[in-house]
């Protein structure tokens, strides 16, 4: 199982990686923002297409989860797509890869949204969707595994950098508290982190936030996938 790290349309480099170390019979989990939706709708489904014929072609198997620089709308209408190598994976599924469950759960806020522009490079369910049905049910049969594009309250990073901090106050004087914002969708993972470890979960990956990291909580492991990082879990 390699975790691929966020890749804002990045996805030839990680093709040609996959293809110089000749990686075969592989699942790859890619933590969000993968960068569907800043193409014509056309082109980035083409693209889905010829990345599918290249992981089958490898006996490869390719799960994507939503991040903040991705159109929604593609996980909505992924069943309609005729993939069969390349999943893009809803919020709340569970799969069982490598004898693992993996529980999927994107979204996340982009701080940069106000330099953006709707249904071109921001959308605005972008963000966690919280369910705790869904969630409830996911984590009944026990969860090994984590991943998403944010992190929990309870992980890295705990402070906010220049960047976020610029942002934060750009937005604040928009008439907007993207802070109270970043706060509450770190509280919204911590809920899922809550009933995943009661569920069993070992290990968490994430990515959003462009740095390699890893630690351990609570008996927990949780890396941090850097961008265009190949991670071998």
């Amino acid at each position: 199982m390699i975790i691929i790290g966020d890749l804002h349309g990045g996805y030839p480099e990680l093709l040609s990686r996959i293809k110089k170390f000749k990686l075969e019979d592989t699942a790859f989990i890619q933590v969000g923002d993968w960068g569907l939706g800043f193409q014509p709708v056309a082109d980035d489904l083409k693209t889905l297409s010829q990345i599918d014929t290249f992981m089958r072609d490898r006996g490869n198997q390719l799960y994507i989860i939503r991040g903040n620089h991705d159109n929604k709308w593609f996980w909505d209408n992924s069943h309609s797509f005729n993939l069969s190598n390349v999943k893009l994976v809803k919020d709340y599924t569970v799969l069982e890869i490598n004898r693992q469950r993996v529980l999927f759960v994107g979204g996340g806020i982009s701080i940069d949204r106000i330099n953006r522009t709707t249904g071109k490079s921001y959308w605005p369910d972008e963000v966690v969707a919280y369910d705790e049905t869904l969630l409830t049910y996911a984590c009944q049969d026990g969860i090994d595994i984590v991943v998403s594009h944010i992190a929990p309250q309870e992980a890295w990073p705990y402070a906010y950098n220049p960047l976020v901090e610029h942002f934060i106050v750009k937005e604040m004087a928009a008439g907007r508290d993207l802070l109270a914002e970043l706060e509450n969708e770190r509280q919204l993972m911590s809920n899922i982190y809550h009933q995943a470890a009661a569920a069993g979960c070992k290990t968490w990956y994430y990515g959003h936030y462009h740095e390699s990291h890893t630690e351990e909580k609570d008996g927990i492991t949780f890396r941090c996938v850097s961008i265009m990082e190949l991670y071998e879990a």
